[in-house]
């Protein structure tokens, strides 16, 4: 007897991943919705699709949505309030075009109370959350932090299959760093807004093929690397990022440069293990060059 799987939560789940991975989104939507009314027992199942959802939307910087999503996920599960109040009050303060409202500068506020740790440890993406939200606290101002949390998650590479989505989002990054600089220069973090706006650009340049303008890009944070914040992940991120495109050149050599400086040279900076874990899987597509 040949089974049915059509109508499977797993199923449908993998589907719309597969959906999402190529920039399908809306049907990756569909999917996961869909997924939702087939299984109806276990609603905790529910909360993958609302976190694939969630970032979906993010992809389509449908902000209002995307905090829908963060909203389920920070009412009904118990991973992590933090990283979900962090993901609510920046896509609310995104779908407010940056505007510091009073509901935004509230849920800032309760990230760092909301803070957990798990087997006795603390988890990087709160710290990371909670830092950035000192940083909106002194200055009522963050730079693009959906964007920057879309990038954490290798939201960038989905973007990569649809030119049109890529060039709309750099566009949207070169303005706010224009506007950063005619609008923000005496803010206290306006120099981690600078570097975070040039990371974000670099790596779109990357996946744009503009190899030279996104070394450029790369190339500018390295110098700032003591004028940041403590801890900050820009600089090793960018040494990476440049690694990166020496990999997809077949550059061997710079690239194994790269992508060993940006792991021995720096320590005890923010997400060091997601950055790491990059490094690592990068020098393994270097080691089979050969092959």
């Amino acid at each position: 007897m040949e089974l049915d799987f059509s109508s499977s939560y797993l199923f449908l789940f993998f589907r719309g991943r597969l959906q999402t991975i190529h920039c399908r989104l809306d049907e990756g939507i569909n999917t996961y919705q869909y997924a939702m009314e087939c299984q109806t027992d276990w609603k905790d199942l529910h909360h993958l699709a609302y976190w694939e959802i969630l970032w979906c939307r993010v992809l389509q910087r449908d902000w209002k949505q995307a905090s829908v999503m963060a909203q389920k996920l920070f009412d009904e599960n118990n991973w992590s309030k933090a990283t979900y109040c962090y993901m609510l009050s920046s896509f609310i303060f995104e779908d407010n075009n940056g505007s510091a409202t009073d509901d935004v500068v509230s849920l800032y506020k309760r990230v760092p109370e909301l803070k957990i740790r798990l087997a006795g440890k603390s988890i990087p993406l709160e710290k990371y959350a909670i830092k950035q939200c000192e940083h909106f606290l002194a200055q009522q101002w963050v730079f693009l932090p959906g964007l920057e949390l879309l990038y954490l998650m290798n939201g960038f590479y989905i973007l990569a299959h649809d030119p049109t989505k890529l060039n709309a989002t750099l566009d949207i990054v070169n303005n706010a760093i224009n506007d950063l600089v005619f609008c923000h220069q005496n803010d206290r973090y306006y120099i981690d807004s600078y570097g975070s706006g040039l990371l974000l650009r670099g790596v779109l340049l990357h996946f744009l093929h503009q190899y030279d303008e996104a070394h450029k890009a790369f190339d500018e944070i390295i110098p700032l690397a003591k004028r940041f914040d403590g801890k900050s992940f820009l600089v090793p991120t960018a040494v990476f990022e440049k690694g990166l495109i020496y990999v997809g050149l077949k550059q061997k050599q710079k690239a194994i440069e790269c992508l060993q400086k940006s792991l021995n040279d720096y320590k005890d900076y923010q997400l060091e293990s997601r950055l790491q874990f990059r490094i690592n899987a990068a020098m393994q597509t270097v080691k089979q060059m050969d092959n």
